[in-house]
């Protein structure tokens, strides 16, 4: 249990993953609490559109961008369930010349067939989240995963420093 509490001291990101129906919302949830109870902003995410970590925080819902959550700690729980249509736009956005270049590709016919279809997109949309989140100071970010084949390739560990 010590080793665990230090991580949540320590580490930036922590990623949970496995197999379906082994805790990971459960997991990734108490890990972000933790550090909230410790003092640290955390950001629990989840990628799975089912709303079982809204249920387990108490939350009526969770939008795509970081909501906050009330409790008796030092520091501050935050919650997002990933929206891919959304992350995906915003990134587009966020990476073109202008405005009007960002609308032009996202009235595209071929990039909402790609954004909608593409196999992976949801995955990549979930480590694009994840890097939006790290820019924007989170101190640890407790990122659920609702299948191992979501876990981007070039991780080979359960933990990302």
């Amino acid at each position: 249990m010590n080793a665990l509490l230090a991580l949540i001291r320590e580490r930036r990101v922590i990623v949970c993953c496995g197999s379906g129906g082994v805790g990971k919302t459960t997991t990734a949830a108490a890990i972000a609490l933790e550090g909230a109870r410790q003092g640290r902003r955390t950001c629990v995410v989840t990628i799975d559109p089912a709303r079982r970590l809204a249920d387990a925080l108490g939350l009526g819902s969770l939008p795509n961008t970081p909501t906050r959550v009330e409790g008796p700690w030092r520091g501050e729980l935050w919650a997002v369930m990933l929206d891919t249509r959304s992350t995906f736009d915003a990134a587009v956005t966020r990476y073109a010349r202008d405005q009007a270049q960002a609308e032009a590709i996202q009235e595209s016919p071929l990039y909402r067939e790609l954004r909608d279809a593409l196999s992976g997109t949801h995955e990549y949309m979930a480590v694009e989240k994840l890097c939006q989140l790290d820019q924007e100071a989170t101190s640890t970010s407790s990122w659920w995963t609702p299948r191992p084949r979501a876990v981007p390739p070039t991780s080979s560990a359960p933990l990302i420093t």
